[in-house]
């Protein structure tokens, strides 16, 4: 049996609820797959205000799911972490049952390497003990040969305690159904630093004077003061759109009608959009950075980061070229090279390996 520990989905994390969710629903058959997230406790949450909220989400990240985990220790079989920046919960399981899924290395940046991200004596508090959790996990999944890379430069895991098994396309994810109307470039996921909205607010406007009939839609994120600031002072406020709370159907009809996706970050785990806007057919320019190039593989467009000039002409190429996307054996490739169904036989083939050693 493996027992399944996802995010608080209180918490808005899609991707990680997308990932639990996927293992769940492809489980093999023979493979017992349990749920066992705690209930989301409101302490301060139904007051307005971005602290009540952030309190509600480490008194429960902190308090309420240690204290659930715990229970768990006379159960059998194995633990599951979906998210490892939820790793502190290794600290309150046995020893040598619990695995973790390792999307990136960022949240560790601060401990990995503090001269690139200071941060406050409690923050480094607070995440040395996920690392040390971290550290304790049996098995680590991740989704790149470069991630695996840089967990094996870690030294704390052997060769073959280090599995990469990337993401799949959910079934939603076809070229075929509704499409969203109008004449728009594309960006889904958060508006955290290493996404580079600065970066990305900036190409489109100048991707904006060229063609003023041109949007830009984020999904997912919320803007920062800081972009917002920048948006204004862009003056492309009244071409940008932003939305939340999309079902992955609603997703879906963004990538078929986008002229583009545009990915900017800096640094990545993966590139779950990436995958999906190509199984959509919808054409993709991304940061040339080893992650993404691993999920675009020949199918993307890779552009330097932070040099505008070249992301604005490889924009403007899809624009004025009128792509009508990418071909229907592109988009069956990237279908059978990314599939949830493998990716939760995978792991779960994982774990039963380790039962039939003992």
């Amino acid at each position: 049996m493996i027992t399944l520990l996802p995010d608080f989905r209180e918490e808005g994390w899609h991707s990680m609820d997308l990932c639990a969710d996927m293992l769940l629903k492809h489980c093999p058959a023979g493979t017992e797959v349990v749920d066992s997230l705690p209930k989301y406790r409101k302490v301060l949450g139904w007051l307005p205000g971005k602290k009540t909220k952030n309190f509600d989400r480490w008194y429960n990240r902190w308090k309420v799911y240690p204290r659930h985990v715990e229970t768990l220790w006379s159960g059998s079989g194995f633990f599951h972490l979906v998210d490892h920046s939820y790793a502190h919960l290794l600290n309150y399981l046995p020893e040598g049952r619990a695995g973790v899924y390792c999307h990136d290395l960022e949240a560790f940046r601060s401990i990995l390497e503090p001269e690139r991200e200071q941060r406050p004596a409690w923050f480094l508090k607070m995440m040395g003990r996920v690392f040390e959790g971290f550290k304790k996990a049996k098995v680590v999944f991740c989704s790149t040969e470069t991630t695996r890379n840089r967990l094996l430069q870690l030294g704390f895991w052997q060769s073959e305690s280090i599995h990469v098994v990337p993401y799949g396309v959910a079934e939603e994810f076809v070229p075929e159904g509704y499409k969203e109307s109008g004449n728009y470039l594309l960006h889904v996921g958060s508006c955290i630093s290493r996404k580079r909205i600065d970066f990305l607010l900036e190409i489109f406007a100048r991707v904006h004077s060229s063609y003023p009939e041109v949007q830009l839609i984020q999904a997912g994120g919320t803007f920062s003061e800081a972009q917002l600031h920048q948006i204004k002072h862009l003056g492309i406020g009244k071409a940008i759109e932003q939305r939340r709370g999309l079902s992955r159907e609603g997703l879906a009809r963004l990538y078929r009608g986008a002229k583009c996706l545009l990915v900017t970050s800096e640094a990545e785990g993966f590139g779950l959009p990436v995958i999906e806007a190509l199984s959509c057919g919808c054409p993709v320019v991304v940061s040339d950075i080893p992650t993404l190039r691993e999920a675009g593989g020949g199918d993307a467009q890779y552009c330097p980061i932070l040099e505008t000039g070249v992301w604005v002409k490889t924009i403007a190429k899809n624009l004025d070229c009128d792509l009508v996307g990418i071909r229907s054996d592109r988009r069956a490739n990237i279908s059978q090279r990314y599939s949830w169904q493998l990716h939760a036989k995978t792991i779960s083939e994982v774990y039963s390996s380790f039962t039939q050693c003992k």
